[in-house]
Order: structure tokens, then C-alpha cells, then sequence
């Protein structure tokens, strides 16, 4: 499983899924619980769970058609530069479309030249081919999917082993919040930003969530 999740996701996507599936989870925590005063802890496992599972296949999707829209921008970048009436003009295209790039504001404006010409070359190598979904993006889509639901998995744990529902409820946010801290220390160390900082932000986030929930009654 890790090794698929590795191959079908980089580090940077894995991240900011797992972040997002226990945002999600902290509300579907709270907010499956409005109205429900008499719900039993099986009721709540069953619509939290059912939440973060939906969720994941939202996002898993969401993620598959992010893939082919970028892909179709690309081909879009191509046909543009072909069709273009000068190669003055092919160039501006490729700046425009580079322009808000970090990596590209790093360079020199006559490395940025480089990069253009470089970029101008490879578009005219070939026709470009229409943007179709391919195997990559599924596979990556199930990934986001099933990272959402393991990342989850231990929000909604709680709600099996904790007997009195809104104890069930508390547990599950602090489970929640705890991951969000571990995620923080993980996100800092991969941008070199204190980690601490990262975390903390993270579970003050988290919290504030957390807080909203519970001041609606959840």
C-alpha cells in the first residue's frame, strides 16, 4: 500500500490530502452530531464514516480531473505556439503562461530568454495530442481516495471503543488534532520551516474548527 500510495502520489500531494481529509473529518465530526442528540455511537461511526469515505471519493476524482485540466492546458499552451504568426509572439505566450511560476521569477531575464527558447523548442517537436484521462490519473485518484479514508480512520475510531456518544465526539477531536500537529512537524521539515511553528498553526486551525462545532451544539 505504501509503495502504490508513493508511485501514484508525490510527497506534496500526499500532504496537502491528508490535511484536507482531517479538516474535513474534524468537521464531519462536529457537524454529524447536530440534531442528533439521541444518535448512538454506531449512528455517529456510520455518518462519519460514510462522510470521510464520500469525501474521498470527491476528492479522488476532484484530483483525476485536476490532472486532465492540466494536461489540457498544456496541449492548449502548444497549439497556441504553433499557431502563432511570429516567434515573438510564441514566446510571449510561453512568458505569459510562466510568468507566476517561482522557480522561472528566480532567474535572470536572460535565463528566463533561455528558458523560453528551450520551452519553444520542445513544443514545436512534436503535433500536439488531445488531453485524454490516462491511467496515471485514476490510479492517483484512488490514491487521494484511499489516503483520505486511512488518515481518517483514526477520528473515527473512537466511536467504537467509546461507549458515551459526546465522549466519543471529544475523543475523536482530539485524535484529530494530534494527527494535524504530526502533520505540521512533517510539513515543516519537508519546506524547512520550523516544524513547530507548522504544527502549531495546524492544531490552532484544527481547533478553531473544533470550537465552531461545538459552540453550534456539536
Amino acid at each position: 500500500m505504501r509503495a502504490f500510495l508513493r508511485h501514484a502520489l508525490d510527497p506534496a500531494d500526499r500532504l496537502g490530502e491528508i490535511l484536507f481529509g482531517l479538516i474535513m473529518a474534524l468537521g464531519f465530526t462536529g457537524a454529524v452530531r447536530l440534531g442528533r442528540e439521541e444518535a448512538d455511537n454506531h449512528a455517529l461511526f456510520v455518518g462519519i464514516l460514510g462522510c470521510n469515505i464520500a469525501w474521498g471519493i470527491v476528492d479522488g476524482v476532484m484530483y483525476a480531473l485536476g490532472e486532465l485540466f492540466e494536461r489540457g492546458c498544456k496541449v492548449r499552451l502548444a497549439r497556441d505556439v504553433m499557431t502563432a504568426t511570429t516567434e515573438a509572439a510564441a514566446i510571449d505566450r510561453i512568458a505569459g503562461e510562466l510568468g507566476g511560476r517561482p522557480i522561472v521569477a528566480l532567474a535572470t531575464d536572460e535565463e528566463r530568454g533561455r528558458i523560453h527558447q528551450w520551452i519553444l523548442a520542445i513544443l514545436r517537436r512534436e503535433e500536439p495530442k488531445p488531453a485524454r484521462l490516462q491511467r496515471l490519473d485514476v490510479l492517483g485518484g484512488l490514491a487521494v481516495a484511499v489516503v483520505i479514508v486511512l488518515c481518517t480512520a483514526p477520528v473515527v475510531a473512537p466511536f467504537l471503543f467509546v461507549r458515551n456518544p459526546d465522549a466519543a465526539v471529544r475523543v475523536a477531536n482530539a485524535v484529530g488534532l494530534t494527527e494535524l500537529f504530526w502533520l505540521g512537524t512533517w510539513w515543516g521539515r519537508m519546506v524547512g520551516v520550523n516544524p513547530w511553528r507548522i504544527a502549531a498553526a495546524l492544531t490552532g486551525i484544527g481547533l478553531v474548527l473544533v470550537l465552531i462545532c461545538i459552540a453550534l451544539g456539536g
